[in-house]
């Protein structure tokens, strides 16, 4: 035990002296030189640590920049979106304007003998699969004050059909070219009274005229208001080609329409006031 502590004493006593000489040395200069060698050697492995810790620093700093761009990425996605949904808002809203101001200049003059007409507008929600070009369906109905009989008609007060089924929010129009749709007109420049009925779901003709009235190419066909809710003066066309011959106690007429109606999105309704 006694030779134990002996030796632990000597060794405490030798690492002291060493470094009490190491100190000295150093204190004098002697160590530069061991110095030198000694960070000579120790380079190399320090570059190649700090080169490791280089790389490492820029794959993690490479992921954070990937991180970041991917999310400035999806912000100017979102962005773009807003910006692409405003931009087609505002080109529907000068669309539906565009309708409106046409509309509201055909109806300048809605009132006549005492009866105005006050205009709905509604959006086709629907087109009848089952019988293309002859039904569509709005999103007005009973709660707002639509019924039966009423016209609908595109902006510019042209004549496209009339209400037939009306339900609680929705209606379901005839349109003018339904082979079952017969509306009275009249000829606006020779003033023949005869009927517009549908063709085959495609277009319309100007039938039961008497060979005694004159037709002209050309003339505008416009409703004759002798329809309880169908006010005069509506448009449904225009004269292109002239049936008659002396066999037949009525002519007709083949019309060209204003408008597509397939292409019709939003139209109004004419509620007699």
């Amino acid at each position: 035990m006694n030779k134990e502590i002996n030796t632990k004493i000597v060794t405490f006593i030798f690492l002291l002296v060493v470094v009490a000489l190491l100190f000295f040395l150093n204190k004098i200069g002697h160590l530069n030189q061991v110095k030198n060698y000694t960070a000579y050697f120790a380079s190399p492995i320090g570059k190649t640590f700090q080169l490791s810790s280089n790389r490492i620093n820029d794959f993690f700093w490479t992921l954070k920049s990937i991180d970041k761009l991917k999310e400035e990425n999806l912000k100017l996605r979102e962005e773009n979106l807003k910006m692409g949904y405003e931009i087609l808002e505002l080109k529907e809203i000068q669309i539906e304007n565009e309708i409106l101001r046409k509309q509201i200049k055909f109806s300048k003059n809605s009132c006549s003998g005492g009866v105005c007409i006050e205009w709905k507008m509604a959006n086709i929600i629907g087109r009848d699969p089952s019988n293309f070009g002859k039904h569509i369906f709005i999103d007005l109905g009973r709660n707002n004050g639509i019924q039966n009989g009423q016209p609908a008609v595109a902006s510019g007060g042209l004549l496209i059909g009339k209400i037939v089924e009306v339900f609680d929010n929705s209606s379901k129009i005839m349109l003018i070219t339904d082979s079952k749709s017969s509306i009275n007109s009249i000829t606006q420049t020779s003033r023949a009274n005869g009927v517009v009925k549908g063709s085959y779901a495609t277009g319309v003709k100007l039938e039961m005229i008497n060979q005694s009235e004159k037709l002209v190419a050309g003339d505008l066909i416009i409703t004759s208001g002798l329809e309880d809710k169908i006010p005069k003066g509506l448009i449904m066309g225009k004269i292109s080609d002239i049936n008659e011959s002396a066999n037949k106690v009525f002519k007709s007429a083949e019309i060209n329409m204003f408008v597509d109606i397939n292409r019709v999105e939003k139209i109004f309704i004419a509620i007699k006031g």
